[in-house]
């Protein structure tokens, strides 16, 4: 065989299993809706956009707290909806959701106008 023909099945060969790693990586929809800008919610086996807030659809997480360090003071109330999901309650200018499920942990994040002012999350403190 030759050295050109020798190469090119080299180059075959690399192309199959990067096709191949590539089809496995992205046929799981957590890794497409990520890929996206999304929040997978493995409980509904749904993608979360961050357009949810302007349809009521961020959902409930069973672990909002886990999410404590991409949301930050400044955030506008669209984005903390993403991250945490839709809040447990909501008093004044504040939205409360539970840290975890059947925790009485809460996370607190107070807002003026749609921008956070203060967040108190206990997976950040």
């Amino acid at each position: 065989m030759s050295a050109l023909s020798t190469r090119w099945v080299h180059i075959a060969t690399a192309a199959f299993f990067c096709l191949v790693l590539f089809a496995v990586f992205y046929s799981r929809p957590e890794k497409r809706c990520e890929a996206g800008g999304g929040r997978w919610d493995r409980s509904a086996e749904a993608c979360i956009k961050p357009t949810c807030f302007l349809a009521g659809a961020c959902g409930k997480l069973a672990y909002p707290a886990g999410r404590c360090s991409k949301v930050k003071v400044g955030d506008d109330r669209a984005a903390v909806y993403f991250q945490f999901g839709e809040p447990d309650r909501l008093h004044l200018d504040d939205a409360v959701w539970h840290a975890d499920k059947g925790s009485s942990d809460l996370i607190v994040a107070t807002f003026r106008g749609d921008k956070v002012q203060h967040l108190a999350c206990p997976a950040s403190q």
